[in-house]
């Protein structure tokens, strides 16, 4: 498998969230990219855009930590819908705000 660059970093995001998806940073524990939000149907019709940007930008594991800093940026957060995430005691994530 493909493994992914940082200067891909600003390019993944983007991918991500042309697709109508929204990417988060959730403190330094790492991130997520998805949206609860979309019914199951159009959760299958997004399926085969995050396969394909899985497949373009390849094993990016080794990135996590330059990731979370590119998403805490505010210049990648403008282009972002700006909800704030944290992790319950058990390690569920949820939403904590949306602006």
């Amino acid at each position: 498998m493909k493994t992914m660059k940082e200067k891909d970093i600003p390019a993944l995001v983007q991918a991500v969230v042309d697709i109508g998806c929204d990417i988060h940073a959730i403190g330094r524990w790492g991130y997520v990219f998805g949206d609860g939000d979309l019914t199951p149907a159009q959760q299958r019709a997004i399926a085969p855009q995050l396969r394909w940007i899985a497949e373009t930008y390849g094993e990016r594991d080794h990135l996590m930590d330059e990731i979370i800093a590119y998403l805490g940026r505010s210049d990648a957060m403008s282009r972002l819908s700006r909800r704030q995430v944290s992790t319950d005691g058990g390690g569920r994530i949820r939403l904590v705000s949306k602006t």
